[in-house]
């Protein structure tokens, strides 16, 4: 029923860990319980998805700092 997981309490603190809301992570649960792991597999995929999104904006943002930093070092110089 919980995909491998020896407890509902494992399984939750886990997708905590993945940085999943209470409210995804009940969804997932409430999936499994009546079997519709698919559904189950979408809600996840898609917090993957807005993980995936943070880290571009951020690793954009770290672009344009390092960008900054560069021509205020060659200021600098």
């Amino acid at each position: 029923m919980l995909s491998g997981y020896q407890t509902e309490e494992e399984l939750i603190r886990n997708m905590a860990d993945a940085g999943c809301d209470e409210g995804t992570a009940a969804g997932v649960l409430i999936c499994l319980k009546q079997g519709q792991k698919k559904k189950g597999l979408l809600l996840l995929q898609r917090q993957r998805e807005r993980l995936l999104g943070a880290i571009h904006r951020n690793q954009s943002c770290i672009e344009y700092l390092d960008n900054i930093l560069d021509r205020m070092r060659k200021e600098c110089t």
